[in-house]
């Protein structure tokens, strides 16, 4: 009885402490283009998923369906709900709504107001929600715009060619995917079917609170570089607040050790902390094959209270690039963890799925511990794919999968005007600061394959226009992406190549596009000559 009694305490204080969050996630969604299908379905959703499990269309993965249902992504969209408010969440004075991941252009009513717009899939969006637009009965829309039409759109109002226009014939893609921040294989590639889903992919959500309740949130934990002469790690703490110009006592500890650091603060929204850490009060994280995935749960008290925490794992990382010794012009190009050299065994990882909401936390695991036992310590995160979900990245940090990190960037010039690049500027400040905790991460490359599109000129490129060309490459990687990385994953526990492959040391020293790109003396390869004869 006094166990029943707990738990529905427990039940009733998880509830309360959760009443200014509202899920929109789940059923009772309605999906219709306004010509031919309507449908109730599922969020995280697109319509392929949705349509199939309504029994509107057949397997997309079966026969010529990618082709014979691509009439589907030529359509605009819109998806609805309807949801109930209660007195207490309208009695707020700060509404929000938070999209965890949206797929991909889309404007956001409720009520019929216009709430925001979006135009990444690589990105979260928050919009504030006035109290106007909300009553007891509401109803969200979400109409989106069709993606293959919107990147026509963007690339004929552009000022400039951006080749290629479109894939290769054999492929049977869909055009200009350069000009939108989608995942590229999307609109087709030489593995895969082209389906450029449509939909709510990842969490959707109401939060309500009141400006003159103080909110922190703990926005990225970085374990950013060791010390070798005192023997301690530096660790960076970025949190926010809703509020600035107020005082508070925060608080951390990390688990399973005697560490914890407690300090007086003034908050101005953001704030920026680094704490240090003995390495006698830790064991290091290692590769799978060189020791154990030692992992520590980093939390973040304010006032006593629990703002929030973070897995981190401890280890250093170092990209050893040396001349050699033997009069042999070229580079090393290895890497070394925790002061040991490691031996890289591995593969290059493709979305495991064109649909991201049939890709289960199990079908992570089953694939990722594949990996592990076939005695892989390395995987590639492809540029022509996705940043994948968090649960990703925590298993790969607990089985030793360590990760090259490219961002979403293949086989393509891009646009390099203003919406675009800050765009992506916003893109990488997002994902690296939600993805830096992660030991496994041991590097970011800044494109698949680009430094070789211009280097060997894939497009043909006239020559009068190649200056430009690489200007615009190095406006893109180098002075957007790279410099967005150094602002929030300061340190020298992960390295950045600006191109996969590239010559490393000499690719920078030939302003980041080498004329021989892919010289087997240095930086990385991408190995294409396999023989089966």
């Amino acid at each position: 009885m006094l166990q029943q009694l707990l738990y529905i305490f427990l039940i009733i204080f998880i509830s309360s402490s959760n009443s200014n969050r509202l899920s929109l996630i789940g059923n009772n969604w309605t999906i219709t283009n306004n010509i031919n299908h309507t449908a109730q379905g599922t969020i995280p959703g697109t319509i392929h998923t949705i349509l199939f499990a309504a029994k509107q269309i057949p397997e997309p993965y079966l026969d010529y369906n990618d082709l014979d249902l691509r009439y589907l992504i030529y359509n605009n969209w819109t998806f609805t709900k309807k949801f109930d408010l209660f007195s207490d969440f309208l009695a707020s004075n700060q509404i929000t709504i938070h999209l965890e991941q949206i797929d991909t252009v889309a404007a956001i009513t409720i009520n019929n107001c216009l709430i925001g717009r979006t135009n990444s899939m690589f990105i979260s969006y928050t919009f504030h929600v006035a109290n106007s637009c909300l009553k007891f009965d509401n109803e969200i829309s979400v109409d989106f715009e069709s993606p293959v039409l919107y990147a026509l759109k963007q690339a004929n109002t552009y000022n400039d060619t951006v080749p290629p226009d479109c894939p290769p014939s054999v492929v049977r893609g869909e055009c200009y995917v350069q000009f939108i921040r989608k995942e590229p294989s999307s609109f087709g590639w030489g593995f895969g079917p082209t389906f450029a889903p449509i939909g709510i992919t990842g969490d959707i959500y109401l939060e309500a609170v009141n400006t003159t309740e103080i909110v922190i949130q703990l926005e990225s934990v970085n374990v950013a570089s060791y010390n070798v002469k005192t023997k301690s790690w530096q660790v960076d703490v970025l949190l926010s607040s809703n509020n600035d110009q107020f005082e508070s006592k925060i608080k951390f500890i990390l688990e399973n050790t005697t560490w914890s650091y407690e300090t007086l603060v003034i908050f101005n929204h953001n704030l920026s902390i680094t704490v240090s850490i003995s390495d006698e009060l830790i064991s290091r994280w290692w590769p799978n094959g060189y020791g154990n995935q030692s992992l520590y749960n980093f939390v973040v008290f304010n006032q006593e209270k629990v703002i929030d925490s973070r897995l981190i794992g401890f280890r250093t990382v170092q990209l050893v690039q040396n001349k050699y010794r033997t009069g042999i012009n070229g580079t090393s190009f290895y890497f070394v963890i925790n002061s040991q050299s490691i031996f890289i065994k591995g593969s290059n990882w493709i979305p495991s799925d064109s649909f991201q909401e049939r890709v289960s936390d199990e079908k992570y695991e089953r694939l990722l511990r594949s990996a592990q036992l076939a005695n892989m310590n390395m995987i590639r995160v492809w540029g022509g794919g996705i940043y994948e979900r968090n649960s990703f990245y925590e298993l790969a940090d607990r089985l030793g999968i360590m990760l090259w990190h490219d961002f979403m960037f293949a086989c393509s010039l891009y646009p390099v005007n203003d919406e675009f690049l800050k765009n992506v500027h916003d893109e990488v400040i997002y994902q690296v600061k939600r993805l830096q905790s992660h030991p496994s991460i041991v590097l970011w490359s800044g494109n698949n394959e680009n430094e070789a599109v211009i280097a060997e000129n894939w497009y043909n490129v006239s020559q009068e226009k190649m200056n430009k060309t690489k200007d615009d490459y190095r406006k893109l990687y180098i002075h957007t992406v790279m410099n967005a990385i150094q602002q929030v994953d300061q340190g020298n526990n992960r390295p950045f190549v600006s191109s996969s492959p590239s010559n490393g040391l000499e690719t920078i020293a030939e302003n980041y596009i080498a004329r021989d790109h892919e010289d087997s003396l240095y930086g990385d390869v991408h190995f294409y000559g396999l023989s089966l004869s």
